[in-house]
């Protein structure tokens, strides 16, 4: 239980920071990049990282030998849904759908490796 309230510190912390890249991309980006998203975008990621968090430790706990498994699944079906919400979005927008894109990319990679981080560390720790 002390993990889980250690990881919600740290995605607390770490989407504080990513809060700042929201606002630096809303103030300094070009035109063609800003979207009105960018807060349901940040949202999204926050919640779906401590899901799949909880998720992957449940499964862990339960049964250490499952979990490559699940994390390699989840990762997968994961990867797939962002996929379909970006090309959903890009084919419905058209061109509008630029700074929508990058800023989901951008959240995507910053999120990933977050979750590897936290993982790979609450991993160590119970070795």
């Amino acid at each position: 239980m002390a993990s889980l309230k250690s990881f919600s510190i740290k995605l607390s912390l770490f989407s504080i920071i990513t809060m700042g890249i929201i606002l630096l991309w809303q103030q300094y980006a070009p035109e063609r990049f800003q979207t009105n998203l960018g807060w349901f975008i940040w949202g999204f990621f926050m919640v779906v990282t401590a899901l799949i968090h909880f998720l992957l430790i449940k499964v862990a706990e339960e049964s250490p030998k499952k979990f490559i498994t699940h994390f390699m699944a989840i990762t997968g079906i994961k990867l797939f849904l962002y996929l379909v919400i970006v090309l959903l979005y890009a084919l419905l927008k058209g061109k509008a759908a630029l700074g929508f894109v990058v800023l989901f990319l951008i959240f995507y990679l910053l999120y990933s490796v977050f979750e590897i981080i936290t993982l790979l560390r609450h991993f160590k720790k119970a070795e």
